[in-house]
């Protein structure tokens, strides 16, 4: 799951010349790009100046780039559970009362 357009730069420019963003983005490069795209149209109707637009797409990218990192996470997690799964299925059926609590507490059940 990653982004096409990992660098906020890229996308920021396709949000200021209007450009369609990938169709493939994440959730993270979606909002980013939304989210720039209405930082400048609040800066180009004189809502925001342009010190208010800086200081504000500064949050925007360490927002994205933190997002980024959580779903790369989230990712590499649920790769983690999936090469497990057949390990815990057999664990639980053990019988073994220490692989079956082991897989409670993997589980989230205990």
């Amino acid at each position: 799951m990653s982004d096409p357009v990992s660098e906020p730069e890229k996308l920021e420019r396709m949000a200021k010349n209007g450009d369609a963003p990938p169709q493939n983005l994440t959730f993270s490069g979606k909002l980013y790009y939304l989210s720039m795209v209405q930082l400048y149209s609040l800066f180009y109707n004189h809502i925001y100046t342009r010190e208010q637009a800086k200081e504000i797409k500064a949050g925007l990218i360490e927002d994205y780039k933190n997002n980024l990192f959580k779903e790369k996470l989230l990712d590499y997690h649920a790769g983690i559970n999936n090469r497990c799964s057949h390990i815990l299925t057999e664990a639980e059926k053990s019988g073994c009362p220490i692989c079956k609590k082991l897989v409670r507490i993997f589980d989230g059940r205990e």
